[in-house]
């Protein structure tokens, strides 16, 4: 995978193969925007860049090698990044903690501190380093902290790429110090495009799990259609179901929701999606328009429940929790205040 090969994106793309080409390459990047959508690709491809055997060359800077366009894909240094074994790479993320064996919820310091000893190195076969930090909104404070280092004395001949959805909650003093690149979606068409290419689905079904992704060709590879379908509907029956639920049933579903891999995470994805479709066919916006558009006697029929005013505060309420998910270790407790929220403040 190098820059040619990314779908979407042009724009950021050029961005970067200008700032290589004219030999202008920033100590930093952040590459932000929503999971799934390429960004991590991106990095990847800029790292080849940086490494790549037989690459198109641009000017050099004073006394570094000369900074190449794109990589070529297929020499051995690109296939080295590729299996994630090149030794100018390193990709920093959630790992498992040694002592506890479950995954940890931040990226700390012990990380960064050999993130640095990395790339304190000088790099080997007149490539330079990269370090790819994922998820970089994960890094605790402490591990922040002790990267602002990194990102204030960067070696020579050395670059970082901050990867992350949630880029504000990055301490101010990371941002200012990174040359910051924005991804957004793709449209249906493309990554439905993709899904007929790679996966072998028809025109509909293409359509419909982009659709259900959000334009995420990351979300929409990793899943079949008729999966997407059966998890839509799952969290839509559960939430149609909500206010005929008691007290201690409500607290009963959050416990199982917040336990359940991704369950909890589906309702807050699909039913931000549903409130938005009800919000704007309130509003009097064409069935075109909405994400689930394949569900529109269903969405009709909720327009006529609720109005449009309670469907924007489900939205808010859906994605404050989904921003919560990134952050908190209580997801029980997360589960609950949406459950009886979207009970007592939307759904009466």
């Amino acid at each position: 995978m190098n820059f040619s090969s990314i779908l979407g994106h042009k724009r950021q793309i050029e961005v970067i193969r200008r700032d290589m080409s004219t030999g202008q390459l920033p100590p930093a990047y952040l590459f932000r925007g929503e999971d799934g959508i390429g960004k991590r690709l991106a990095a990847l491809a800029l790292a080849k860049a940086l490494n790549c055997m037989n690459p198109a060359a641009g000017p050099s800077e004073a006394g570094l090698p000369a900074l190449p366009a794109d990589s070529c894909g297929v020499c051995q240094s690109c296939r080295n990044i590729d299996s994630g074994c090149h030794p100018n790479v390193m990709t920093i993320a959630l790992e498992i903690n040694q002592d506890t064996g479950k995954m940890r919820q931040e990226i700390v310091i012990s990380q960064v501190r050999a993130a640095q000893e990395f790339i304190s190195l000088k790099a080997v076969g007149g490539g330079r380093k990269a370090l790819i930090v994922d998820d970089a909104h994960l890094m605790n404070e402490e591990a922040m902290n002790a990267f602002l280092k990194t990102l204030e004395e960067p070696p020579d001949s050395s670059h970082v790429i901050l990867v992350s959805s949630k880029p504000d909650s990055l301490l101010p003093t990371v941002l200012s110090r990174c040359r910051s690149v924005g991804f957004s979606t793709l449209s249906e068409e493309a990554v439905a495009g993709l899904l007929m290419e790679r996966n072998g689905l028809s025109h509909d079904m293409a359509l419909m799990a982009a659709r259900l992704t959000g334009g995420r060709p990351g979300d929409a590879l990793a899943v079949e259609p008729s999966e997407l379908v059966e998890r839509r509907r799952g969290a839509l029956k559960f939430i149609a179901r909500l206010p005929g639920l008691t007290l201690a049933q409500v607290l009963k579903e959050a416990e199982k929701a917040s336990a359940e891999g991704g369950a909890l995470e589906d309702i807050v994805s699909f039913g931000s999606a549903w409130f938005r479709d009800i919000m704007i066919l309130s509003a009097g916006a064409d069935e075109s328009l909405a994400i689930n558009r394949d569900l529109t006697d269903e969405l009709r029929a909720w327009v006529r429940r609720i109005d449009g005013w309670r469907s924007e505060e489900a939205i808010i309420l859906l994605e404050q929790t989904g921003a919560a998910l990134t952050r908190t270790f209580n997801r029980r407790l997360t589960a609950e205040d949406l459950f009886l929220r979207l009970k007592t403040e939307v759904l009466i």
